[in-house]
């Protein structure tokens, strides 16, 4: 064979493996997968995956390849690029979820209840995986008289003051969670600041970081919230925990509430199934490597949270990784769902569909989540 017809062998070879997509490119333009979380480590399987590629990369072949750290990944899946994963964080509660259904996102972290709420007004949105449970507490100042809920419901009786708790914003577990206590034990309470008959004034900051320098400051007298942000209180000494959420009354009510799930845009889902079941997949691998190394995931968080170690060694043992649907979080999930119809804050869809009994067909994108669960 003469040099040229090599030659010409060799280049097109060469471009046939370019638009084969090659080194791993696949030959149709990757989607961009538009990710939400709150920087908190319920939501700890992103980071986790982010972190620590290999891991995954040796065990199935699925992982995230940094592209720019903490915000642009490239989805690879069985060698092959499967999507570009665009990660950006917002505040919990309801904003996170909004930005889901206002197609800012196509997938997010995020509270069931608020979840719960944008799907009962019909957003696009539905809930491809659980995440975790429980991991949220009660904490007053260290030098409180108080070291248990029982503690805490007397002083709160014996005060002549209202109690001022603060809570990080508008729907969330930990509100739900707290107000059924009370009301379970008949503590009176009222979100008007000017409220003086009320035993507890419940306060929004806006925010969970604004939650510490608001008990500094003297303007509330505890907060419930979730973690980190309890062992942030207690690691800089400016708060202790004395009641984790899950216990607090009825009792065994709130033993595996379910807090944060994954959320999915409808609409990218249907246009793009494959990318959209692998990450699922992913971030499923990456919760049980949580719930399985909490030792070896508390240096990851606590890396991509910007907080000390110790503080994640102390947090992620709080939380219960999971994600299974059933038992304990289906039972949460209805007592979620019951509870924010009788406070009217469901009245359409969700409510509709719960009492004709078939609302985990709305509520849930069954069929990725079966998909994602078996490649799991």
């Amino acid at each position: 064979m003469s040099k040229p017809a090599a030659s010409f062998l060799v280049v097109t070879a060469l471009l046939a493996m370019t638009a084969a997509g090659g080194c791993g490119k696949s030959s149709e333009p990757s989607p961009v997968i538009r990710v939400g979380h709150s920087p908190h480590d319920h939501h700890a399987p992103l980071y986790v995956a982010a972190l620590n590629p290999d891991h995954f990369r040796e065990r199935g072949d699925l992982y995230l390849r940094e592209i720019a750290a903490k915000k642009e990944y490239e989805l690879v899946s069985g060698g092959v690029v499967t999507a570009r994963v665009v990660i950006d964080s917002s505040v919990g509660g309801k904003e996170l979820i909004r930005k889901l259904a206002e197609d800012h996102f196509d997938i997010s972290f995020g509270g069931v209840p608020a979840m719960l709420a944008f799907i009962d007004k019909g957003a696009p949105i539905r809930i491809v995986s659980p995440v975790m449970a429980e991991g949220a507490g009660l904490v007053v100042p260290p030098d409180l008289p108080v070291d248990s809920w029982e503690e805490f419901l007397d002083h709160v009786r014996g005060r002549e003051e209202p109690f001022r708790v603060g809570y990080k914003m508008g729907l969330s577990v930990q509100n739900l969670i707290f107000e059924a206590a009370l009301d379970e034990v008949g503590i009176s309470y009222s979100k008007d600041l000017d409220a003086g008959d009320a035993e507890i004034i419940l306060v929004n900051t806006h925010g969970p970081k604004n939650l510490a320098p608001a008990l500094e400051g003297g303007i509330i007298d505890g907060f419930v919230i979730m973690q980190p942000f309890l062992s942030l209180a207690e690691e800089k000494g400016i708060g202790k925990t004395i009641a984790m959420l899950s216990e607090l009354p009825p009792r065994g009510r709130w033993e595996g509430n379910p807090c944060c799930a994954l959320a999915a845009s409808t609409v990218f889902v249907g246009s793009h199934p494959g990318p959209a079941e692998a990450f699922v997949t992913l971030m499923m691998r990456a919760n049980a490597f949580v719930a399985e190394r909490p030792g070896e995931s508390a240096g990851l968080v606590a890396e991509w949270l910007g907080v000390p170690r110790p503080v994640e060694e102390r947090s992620l043992p709080t939380i219960r990784f999971s994600v299974d649907s059933e038992g304990n979080w289906d039972r949460g999930v209805d007592f979620w769902v019951e509870s924010m119809i009788d406070r009217n804050v469901l009245q359409g869809l969700v409510r509709e569909s719960y009492r004709q009994g078939d609302h985990r067909e709305l509520i849930y994108a069954l069929e990725l989540y079966r998909a994602a669960r078996t490649r799991m």
